[in-house]
């Protein structure tokens, strides 16, 4: 069984310090004991191995003079590697949704490999975020990234209209969800239109739809309307929906 993986930004080989989030992780959720293996990853593409050291009072005498802060949850890396980065990048451009719904969307994005995740705010939010919520999706992120053993953190903004959200994806082809029974489907246009394009980003508007203002903004931007399914979907499945159609 593969060890359990754990978030370290200040990840080398030597002796590390966890921070308290991770150390409560270790010792009362995975009960993790003095000699056990585990991996650190610093989110940016780096993997440590490495086994958890003893709490202060098991230390040797040696150790114990290295003026350990006690309580300590300490971690000794034996080998760092770097993961190269995917060759492939989804940026989604989404409207937020309201509390555990924005949490399982960050989470499942996560997990399914996209790249960036822009929430930004349409004419018709509901919910509109500031920078001061990326720390905590950015925790929900690191959790997920643990999970499902993903050495690399997506990029997450918020705060951006959707005119400066398109502008920032760069040059990347432009999709944007719309349930038009005339539009292709998403499906469709990956496998017969892009198939061999390395980058794409989609935007998913908010469940009240895009305006017709901002459907023509996103068109003069170069965005290609597409279909999901023959549903309405909610912001969460629709962006979650399309990453996994991008992961397969």
């Amino acid at each position: 069984m593969d060890a359990p993986w754990f978030y370290c930004p200040a990840l080398h080989c030597g002796e590390i310090e966890l921070d308290a989030a991770e150390a409560r992780h270790v010792r009362q959720s995975r009960r993790l004991r003095a000699g056990d293996a585990l991996t650190l990853f610093d989110g940016v593409g780096h993997v440590g191995e490495g086994v958890l050291l003893g709490e202060p009072d098991d230390l040797s005498a040696t150790d114990k003079r290295r003026r350990t802060r006690p309580g300590a949850t300490r971690v000794l890396i034996s080998s760092v590697e770097e993961v190269p980065p995917t060759s492939r990048a989804l940026t989604l451009i989404v409207s937020g949704c309201k509390g555990a719904r924005l949490d399982w969307l960050v989470e499942k994005c996560t997990e399914l490999g996209v790249s960036r995740l822009i929430l930004a705010d349409f004419e018709r939010s509901v919910v509109r975020l500031n920078p001061g919520h990326v720390e905590k999706l950015r925790r929900t992120a690191i959790e997920a990234c643990k999970q499902c053993r993903r050495a690399r953190l997506p990029e997450i903004a918020t705060g951006m209209s959707l005119p400066d959200a398109c502008a920032a994806r760069g040059a990347d082809p432009l999709l944007v969800a719309h349930p038009s029974p005339d539009a292709p489907t998403l499906a469709d246009r990956l496998r017969d239109g892009y198939p061999h394009t390395r980058e794409v980003a989609v935007v998913i508007g908010p469940e009240g739809g895009l305006t017709d203002d901002e459907l023509n903004m996103l068109r003069a931007a170069g965005g290609e309307i597409v279909r999901l399914t023959a549903h309405i979907l909610r912001v969460e499945t629709a962006a979650i929906a399309v990453a996994a159609w991008w992961a397969l």
